[in-house]
């Protein structure tokens, strides 16, 4: 689904990115060795709808709880504006997806 990073870490720790890789059901390993850490969000139903809604809430409260404040989204940045570069606020970000459910 993603990775946060923290732009005032290194962004390599030996041979792994030090990223956390955010997945889903479906969308993704439960445990990729190539970062430092992995957030599998575990949903039958995500799998079987082939996308986050159903688990979005806890996806959003993750992000929160890890201090993220902007999301990178090219492909909603061709459907909203206010974001050129793909950026939004985290909260802009919330908004947009909680539409989709």
């Amino acid at each position: 689904m993603g990775q946060i990073i923290d732009t005032s870490l290194p962004p390599m720790i030996g041979d792994r990115h030090n990223y956390i890789l955010v997945t889903y059901s479906g969308n993704g390993q439960e445990d990729n060795p190539h970062y430092v850490q992995t957030k599998h969000f575990f949903s039958q139903e995500a799998e079987e709808q082939g996308w986050a809604g159903p688990i979005m809430k806890e996806i959003i409260q993750f992000l929160r709880d890890q201090g993220v404040t902007h999301v990178y989204d090219s492909e909603l940045s061709y459907e909203y504006d206010g974001s050129d570069d793909g950026m939004f606020p985290l909260e802009r970000w919330t908004e947009i997806m909680m539409s989709y459910l």
